[in-house]
């Protein structure tokens, strides 16, 4: 057995999602699918309707509050999809006027397009699409627009590799933050809508979690359908239609070990030792492997891009790293490169062995 395997034979999967959830989860989650609580059937055979789930999307809500400190302000909501579908539900909610978005990546560019298609007039505050998104724009460079409905922003731009170091502060602050929700704390409390696709930290796909403020319920006109109708789905508690009910109770399950943790700044924790161990091996390699983002503070804590002298060694790179017990390693299809996705439930353990195979590869290669 390598070095890169656990006893159980799981190899380090640095997919940015679908990702590896910890074992912990699938087996709690493996064992309520085929016996729920002792009753005979799997909690993917409940009803919806009945106390069983019901039971579940209660405890979800409460204790995802409470890892993000939130009160009776927002609502927790459950949704279809992936942050993809929110693209045009949010604009179509809220974008009650003209609307701010941040385009630092692929998905946030992605969803000021969305929004534009939704009929969104779409203020543009800043872009690093001329640098192939090699950064965030500084805030301070921003042209807000003052009578924009909300401001839109991701941050963690799963492809491209860097992050927002603070949330901004504004009165109506909506945030993607899928490929980082819940891997360190976040002032939700200041933020107007929260969404995040579950298959980075939280799941499995097909859920997407929404955090609303409930206070923007009134800007829903009429029109807008009681399926993609946030206040409409918190009334019904994310049950308007039948929900991923198997789907959701897997994000229980990891809300539950989240807390086990010790909560997100004990993530937080744990997440920057992973990431500064990947980095320093690609730091000290004395440029044989170059990270991709240009502002050294932006870099993300959860996917970790960089590139080798030649797409030819790459491919090696990634095969090698395969055979060692390390995979998804490839980076995204429109960049390339290499992108090591380390979310909560990559171990420690899986950002050594990664480090160390990179400092032998560059040894033996470079």
């Amino acid at each position: 057995m390598t070095t890169a395997q656990t006893k159980s034979a799981r190899a380090f999967n640095f997919s940015a999602g679908p990702a590896m959830l910890p074992l912990e989860v699938l087996e709690a989650s493996a064992k309520a699918l085929i016996d729920y609580q002792g009753k005979g059937f799997g909690i993917a055979e409940c009803s919806h309707r009945g106390k069983e789930f019901d039971g579940v999307i209660d405890e979800a809500i409460v204790r995802v509050k409470s890892l993000l400190g939130l009160s009776d302000t927002h609502d927790v909501l459950f949704l279809q999809g992936g942050a993809t579908h929110l693209f045009t539900t949010i604009p179509m909610n809220f974008a009650t006027g003209p609307v701010d978005y941040l385009v630092s990546g692929e998905w946030s560019q992605k969803a000021a397009k969305a929004a534009q298609a939704a009929g969104a007039k779409v203020n543009i505050v800043g872009t690093t699409e001329a640098s192939n998104f090699d950064h965030s724009t500084a805030p301070a460079e921003w042209k807000l627009d003052p009578n924009a409905a909300y401001l839109h922003v991701c941050s963690n731009e799963t492809v491209h590799g860097h992050r927002l170091p603070q949330w901004p502060t504004h009165p109506n602050l909506v945030v993607d933050a899928s490929s980082e929700f819940m891997s360190r704390p976040h002032p939700a409390t200041d933020a107007a809508l929260i969404y995040a696709g579950a298959q980075k930290n939280l799941g499995p796909a097909g859920v997407v979690v929404a955090i609303v403020r409930k206070d923007w319920y009134p800007r829903i006109a009429k029109s807008v359908p009681a399926l993609f109708n946030f206040q409409k789905q918190a009334e019904a508690k994310s049950m308007l239609n039948t929900p991923p009910t198997f789907g959701i109770y897997i994000l229980l399950e990891t809300f539950r070990w989240l807390e086990k943790q010790g909560g997100l700044a004990a993530m937080e924790k744990i997440n920057e030792e992973k990431a500064g161990t990947i980095y320093s091996a690609i730091d000290g390699s004395n440029g044989y492997y170059k990270g991709t983002v240009s502002v050294a503070a932006q870099r993300s804590r959860m996917n970790l891009t960089f590139r080798l002298p030649n797409e030819e060694i790459t491919d090696v790179f990634i095969k090698d790293a395969a055979k060692q017990g390390m995979v998804a390693l490839k980076g995204y299809r429109t960049v390339g490169g290499i992108r090591a996705s380390t979310y909560n439930a990559m171990p420690l353990e899986g950002a050594k062995a990664l480090a160390q195979f990179m400092k032998d590869f560059a040894a033996k290669n470079g």
